[in-house]
């Protein structure tokens, strides 16, 4: 009998009814390939295959959960999957278009997965739309808009490249073994007339980075060491020089990295 791994966040979801509702958030048609992310023993796989979809390729961490998913893919012609590590496994090996990534994704390494595809290079990137769970606190965070004491760098890296939509909670009692926290199922879309390359990406990190250092400051500190005197006035420092980071919206944010890229 499989043995859930604590140091993994292993955490599986049994209710089968959110199970089918998380699968009916994927616009999944016959020429959709499906990756998802933390199969784990397959309960929201056996759901995605009714789908219909081309292919269905799962990335799975834990070697111990192999037997599970070979059964799977006995089973299913349109099945198959990897042992490997999702942080550095490169998806566009196995799909290069029309892809929807689903994914319970383990709590300590949720963000970082995130980061990863919001990075994802060229642009737009190889998948159409992203169907996740997060720890609530951290969806939270990621839906975040100024003026919230949970926006920060996350919400803004997020929206420079994604189209977010808000589903649903999941209760704690809804998995095996129980978390002690809930869970929140986000989808994400890429937003393809997006300006900001890599570059401005990078920009946009470090800016933010040094920002929210001193998030329960005033922002004026801050901004003096990034920009110019010129730039300051183009801000209209005088007039925000009193707000906290949080007080700034994304706009605020992508303007700055213009600036700054502007000075080459």
């Amino acid at each position: 009998m499989f043995k859930h791994k604590k140091h993994l966040g292993q955490n599986f979801l049994i209710n089968k009814n959110i199970i089918k509702k998380i699968a009916e958030i994927g616009n999944i048609n016959k020429d959709s390939y499906i990756l998802e992310v933390g199969p784990g023993t397959g309960g929201l796989t056996q759901e995605l295959i009714k789908k219909d979809a081309k292919k269905i390729f799962a990335i799975e961490f834990d070697k111990d959960l192999k037997p599970e998913l070979e059964k799977i893919k006995n089973n299913f012609y349109n099945f198959d999957y990897i042992i490997s590590d999702a942080l550095t496994f490169d998806e566009r090996k196995i799909f290069k278009k029309n892809v929807i990534i689903f994914g319970n994704l383990p709590y300590n390494i949720s963000l970082k997965l995130l980061i990863k595809w919001i990075y994802s290079e060229p642009w737009p990137p190889f998948y159409n739309q992203m169907v996740l769970m997060f720890q609530k606190e951290v969806a939270e965070r990621i839906i975040a808009t100024s003026n919230n004491k949970k926006y920060g760098r996350i919400s803004i890296l997020s929206d420079a490249r994604l189209n977010i939509k808000f589903h649903f909670n999941i209760s704690k009692k809804e998995f095996n073994p129980e978390p002690k926290v809930d869970s929140t199922v986000l989808s994400f879309t890429p937003k393809k007339n997006n300006n900001l390359k890599l570059d401005d990406l990078n920009i946009l990190s470090e800016l933010t980075k040094n920002i929210f250092n001193t998030k329960r400051k005033m922002i004026s500190k801050a901004l003096k060491k990034i920009l110019n005197e010129k730039e300051l006035q183009i801000i209209d420092f005088d007039n925000i020089k009193n707000l906290r980071a949080e007080n700034l919206d994304f706009n605020f944010y992508y303007k700055l990295v213009d600036l700054i890229k502007s000075r080459s």
